[in-house]
């Protein structure tokens, strides 16, 4: 390569670079504009520990159902730059921007520079879990970041001509820290895996170094069993997703309402895109083995399968939530959208990037390449300025707890219902005394209280076991909390008295979550007398006063 050649090839990389500031600023922008919510905050209370060693005897307990590698970086990242909101989501925002520079860099080794950029920028820039996950403090950066080295990594090893120890540890962490850094990256390592043996099987070859470090990287699962058994327990006797309809499905891999790819006008094109590769790999297979076969031609058929396998990973994880345990959540599958930048970039290169009718028309060459580069341009800016744009359109949300004191009684406690809005309150008001969330097992395993309850109770009891300065005097069991208080406030759903049918059982996403202690303890004891005072926001606040005692 000239010394020309290689400036512009280095001036390429100024496409990835500015996606990653267009990311990092949607970040910036988000963040002040939203406060932490409950998984976050799951986040927060570990990686603000300032023990290590005290961290990961919470990690231990049944607060975050993950592999460790997220908060053993994360409170590295903590003790850096501090655990602040804007702090923690920029670690997030950094994962994702490594991820797009990576898959660029993947795709440019085996398609030009339009499409490499088209394919990356489609996905990174319009993902609406992408841009909703760039901007929270949660492991889906990080677990995109290591599935996209294992994209480039998978390109690197069917490129190699020969097979080296150093290539063997570099696959090796490189699926080790997939795997512990989300329960899902068993499955997309697994499908890294599976593209490598299907590919190897069309080519006649076997590989059976390359596959055993990745198969041994999954023992390093052996370290975290006796952690992940006690958090999965949290999920017993029921956990919180919902067995999956086959609507669930098809919305997640409906480009009109997928949330792994929001350009749907694109949709005729994959297909037409898929069903050129298909018949391309129909006529080409005898060809794949010979001589013939150019270096690209592979490439691009290798990281087409590893594009397929990878949206196939939804549909399997579908068929488990069906037929085992439901575990059917998106962003749970976010590096699938790897899958859909592959087959854009194909896309790129075979339709829209065609010069094959130039000739029909009667204009010179040199005019329908100006005309198609301002086009695509134009396209790139579009896409490259979308993460902004979707960060100032964001909603602003309010302060939690700013409405509570709207009817008075600002002497009395109050019982938040929701442990995802007594977090945010405990969190953030200044008056987080007065907030208390109740424990109350047999409301909580009630058929009535919706798939999340029991789970969320063993949540906040790990919190308080974990954390007592910041829960031991919020979180009360309920005989404990009634026999301290006579008079409170309560705060529920709207529609308290009727919210959830019994035996629901969490068949809907609208029965998730039906917490059932104020029905219980308070609606059916005839001591209580409850008098509804008004609406704060989207919940109900009540007044409950003991008679008896009063």
């Amino acid at each position: 390569m000239n010394k020309k050649n290689k400036i512009l090839a280095n001036l390429e990389y100024i496409v990835p670079i500015i996606a990653s500031i267009s990311l990092l600023i949607s970040c910036l922008v988000i963040s002040p504009k939203k406060y932490f919510w409950n998984d976050e905050l799951y986040s927060y209370y570990f990686l603000a520990d300032s023990s290590f060693t005290k961290m990961m005897v919470a990690f231990h307990d049944k607060i975050n159902n993950t592999p460790p590698l997220y908060f053993i970086l994360g409170w590295l990242w903590a003790r850096v730059f501090g655990s602040t909101e804007l702090s923690l989501r920029l670690f997030s925002s950094l994962g994702m921007c490594i991820a797009c520079v990576t898959v660029w860099i993947t795709l440019r080794r085996t398609y030009n520079f339009w499409s490499a950029s088209i394919g990356t920028l489609a996905v990174f820039c319009t993902s609406d879990i992408i841009l909703d996950q760039n901007a929270e403090a949660r492991m889906y950066g990080l677990f995109l970041a290591t599935s996209s080295l294992a994209l480039l990594y998978f390109d690197v090893l069917n490129r190699i001509p020969e097979f080296s120890w150093r290539i063997w540890l570099f696959n090796f962490f490189i699926h080790d820290a997939i795997v512990q850094t989300h329960l899902f990256g068993l499955f997309y390592s697994g499908a890294v895996l599976f593209s490598l043996i299907i590919r190897d099987r069309c080519l006649n070859i076997f590989r059976a170094k390359i596959y055993l470090s990745i198969v041994l990287s999954w023992f390093s699962l052996i370290l975290y069993i006796p952690s992940f058994l006690n958090q999965a327990d949290a999920g017993k006797p029921r956990t919180w997703v919902p067995t999956p309809t086959s609507q669930d499905l098809l919305n997640l891999i409906n480009l009109s309402s997928s949330s792994f790819l929001n350009l749907f006008v694109l949709f005729l094109l994959v297909l037409i895109s898929g069903l050129l590769f298909i018949g391309e790999t129909e006529s080409t297979r005898a060809s794949l083995v010979g001589q013939q076969n150019t270096p690209n031609t592979k490439a691009e058929t290798s990281l087409l399968i590893f594009a397929y396998i990878f949206l196939a990973v939804p549909v399997f994880v579908w068929m488990i939530s069906r037929t085992v345990k439901p575990i059917f959540w998106d962003r749970y599958m976010i590096p699938s959208t790897l899958g859909w930048a592959i087959l854009l970039a194909s896309l790129s290169s075979r339709i829209i990037l065609s010069n094959k009718n130039s000739n029909n028309f009667r204009i010179s060459r040199f005019l329908v390449f100006t005309q198609k580069t301002i086009l695509l341009l134009v396209l790139c800016t579009i896409l490259l300025i979308h993460p902004i744009s979707y960060a100032k359109s964001y909603q602003r949300q309010y302060l939690p707890g700013l409405n509570d004191n709207k009817y008075g009684y600002r002497q009395l406690p109050i019982v938040v219902q929701a442990s995802a809005q007594f977090l945010k309150r405990l969190h953030y008001s200044p008056e987080r005394n007065r907030y208390f969330f109740i424990l109350d097992w047999q409301a909580a395993v009630d058929d009535a209280s919706g798939q999340f309850s029991p789970q969320e109770y063993k949540h906040l009891d790990a919190l308080k076991r974990n954390y007592p300065k910041l829960f031991q005097n919020q979180i009360l069991q309920s005989q404990d909390f009634l026999k301290k208080y006579n008079s409170f406030l309560v705060l529920d759903y709207l529609d308290y008295k009727k919210k959830c049918p019994i035996k629901a059982k969490g068949s809907k996403w609208d029965n998730i979550h039906c917490p059932q202690w104020l029905e219980m303890r308070i609606l059916r004891n005839s001591d209580y007398q409850v008098k509804h005072l008004g609406e704060v926001y989207d919940e109900s606040l009540l007044l409950v006063e003991n008679r008896k005692k009063i």
